[in-house]
């Protein structure tokens, strides 16, 4: 890990990861925010600048996951922090869908740049559905 973030070695985090969690938590969500802003605006200087970090958040609280899944009751801080986990897990779907469909997008400009007869990327015709195949037109014309 890097300087950003205390590492701890012992099998089992110490207190003060377990305190850090709810901290972790809010700063990853955050940053799952701010990685949408950055996919929307296709800025990849901001989405490349936020991965380490949020990589480190993850890695800890899964350290943490793994330690409180031996508990017998989990511990009350992590209980608090499900909802919000389970949140910022759809948040990270959302980003990995949006980064699946600008790349399909640039591979199909790629290939239509390049001279290949069918588009991979979704068009709309005129009523606004989605024309996935190239006589996919005819239908919507008739």
């Amino acid at each position: 890990m890097s300087e950003l973030l205390p590492e701890y070695t012992e099998p089992h985090p110490p207190e003060h990861a377990l305190l850090a969690a709810p901290d972790d938590v809010q700063r990853l969500v955050d940053i799952l925010a701010q990685e949408f802003d950055a996919l929307k605006t296709r800025d990849l200087t901001v989405f490349e600048s936020l991965q380490e970090e949020k990589n480190q958040r993850l890695e800890r609280l899964a350290a943490v996951a793994a330690w409180a899944s031996t508990q017998q009751p989990a511990p009350e801080v992590w209980q608090q922090l499900q909802e919000t986990l389970q949140q910022c897990k759809q948040d990270h779907m959302r980003n990995i869908q949006l980064l699946q469909r600008q790349l399909q997008a640039v591979r199909g400009t790629l290939q239509a740049l390049q001279g290949d007869s069918a588009p991979a990327v979704d068009l709309y015709d005129r009523m606004g559905q989605i024309a996935r195949r190239q006589g996919a037109w005819g239908y919507h014309l008739a």
